[in-house]
């Protein structure tokens, strides 16, 4: 196990589905009757996301006289997961609420209290309020662990100016990989006449493997079993979306072979005409684009439904012996995640509010009359959709970005790529539940 640990720390995510030895991590010291309780939260949002976190808890701080939060930022997902999980094996002092991204891996250590253990009891509140694809999002082995808080979803962002001077209507944004094609032959061109392409059609993030995987749900292909013992994304459907993204570099020529690293600063110099990227970065890229911007959903295969796949992270209640600590630790989790909470998060990010009605909230209605791109992904959410939570999830992301890669550069075909995928992330979900028996 210490030598495993050692290999899962490297990975993200990777680490969080095995168990810890020896029974429950050690819970923080209980509060003295009549002190305000102390809670220690760990957050990894950093920049102005983190900053508006940090405006969240001090408004907590100020509104309950009986609780004070005290909260560190601990790094991105990858290094917070890494802390707690290390916590967690060695038995050390964890916080007592803390967010995460892939919030729900951590259920099987005994860590954490399954979050339905609060929404659902006296102090509760009414889950039907907020999307199901947030539920699914934070259930992992048939449980609901993780609050919902900071969502996002993809968006496919594009330069205004460059589709003018293409002869495209910046107003009509592409609804459908044909037409992402489309746009993107028109796109692609030689500026300066050098034989050589320097402004591409289209291009994605680096996290391929969340764009990849919507595309496998838009085509009805599956992502794991209904026992979660093996991944199904070889199957004809999911070969057919790699192959469709191959083609994009191979065969229509619009996207450049595995320069996805690059594609961000590419975008924002005006050398790219569509990028594919989380609507987390929709505020920045308001602010940094010289050029008119626009946002638009996810395209999907014509004639059906788009897949906006959840991302983001959520907020989780580590396990203590005191009552009274727990129910602080809701209290707080409960108020970061309101109406209210959720509004403020919302208008001053990319992530999206988790509220089903959000779109008729007077005050959201009146932010989005003055910032109509904040609207894009908040409607998107109608066709959310969250890919399944599972024990090897950071092994599969892994192994669907080397298939990504390998079918961009012409190493492989697309079923040869995803056959090695699933058979690597096939055996690691074996080794895991082997680990957890």
């Amino acid at each position: 196990m210490r030598k495993a640990l050692v290999v899962l720390l490297v990975v993200v995510f990777a680490f969080a589905g095995c168990q810890a030895e020896g029974g429950k991590p050690t819970a923080l010291p209980t509060q003295a009757p009549g002190q305000a309780i102390t809670l220690e939260f760990w957050y990894s949002l950093g920049g102005s996301s983190g900053k508006v976190v940090e405006a969240l808890v001090a408004e907590f701080n100020q509104t309950h006289d009986s609780i004070k939060v005290n909260a560190t930022y601990q790094g991105g997902y990858a290094e917070i997961m890494a802390k707690v999980w290390s916590a967690v094996y060695a038995k050390e002092t964890l916080p007592h609420v803390a967010h995460l991204g892939a919030a729900p891996l951590l259920g099987e250590t005994g860590a954490i209290v399954p979050i339905t253990d609060f929404t659902d009891g006296p102090n509760g509140i009414d889950r039907s309020l907020i999307r199901d694809a947030f539920w699914a999002y934070n259930s992992a082995q048939g449980k609901v662990w993780s609050m919902p808080f900071n969502n996002s979803v993809p968006l496919l962002y594009y330069n205004r100016d460059l589709f003018l001077r293409a002869g495209l209507d910046p107003d009509s944004p592409p609804k459908t990989w044909k037409e992402v094609i489309e746009y993107g032959k028109a796109l692609t061109q030689d500026t300066d006449g050098n034989g050589e392409i320097d402004q591409w059609g289209f291009n994605t993030h680096s996290d391929t493997h969340w764009y990849l995987s919507a595309m496998f749900l838009e085509n009805g292909a599956q992502i794991i079993s209904a026992d979660e013992t093996r991944v199904l994304y070889n199957s004809p459907q999911a070969v057919a979306m790699l192959e469709l993204w191959g083609k994009l570099v191979t065969e229509h020529r619009i996207m450049p072979p595995a320069q996805h690293n690059e594609a961000k600063s590419d975008f924002l110099a005006g050398k790219l005409g569509m990028f594919l990227a989380s609507s987390a970065n929709l505020p920045s890229f308001e602010e940094e684009a010289s050029f008119q911007l626009g946002a638009a959903p996810l395209p999907s295969l014509a004639g059906q439904d788009p897949v906006e796949s959840i991302g983001g992270g959520s907020l989780v209640i580590f396990q203590n012996e005191d009552p009274a600590m727990l129910d602080a630790a809701w209290e707080f989790v409960k108020w970061m995640t309101s109406p209210q909470s959720s509004l403020y998060l919302s208008t001053r990010t990319g992530y999206v509010p988790i509220y089903k009605d959000a779109l008729a909230w007077p005050e959201l209605a009146s932010y989005l009359e003055e910032n109509p791109l904040r609207r894009v992904p908040i409607e998107a959410l109608e066709y959310s959709y969250a890919i399944p939570i599972f024990v090897s999830l950071g092994t599969s992301d892994g192994q669907l970005r080397k298939a990504v890669e390998s079918v961009e550069l012409g190493a492989a075909t697309a079923q040869e790529a995803l056959d090695i995928a699933k058979a690597v992330v096939d055996a690691d979900i074996a080794e895991r539940l082997q680990e957890q028996e």
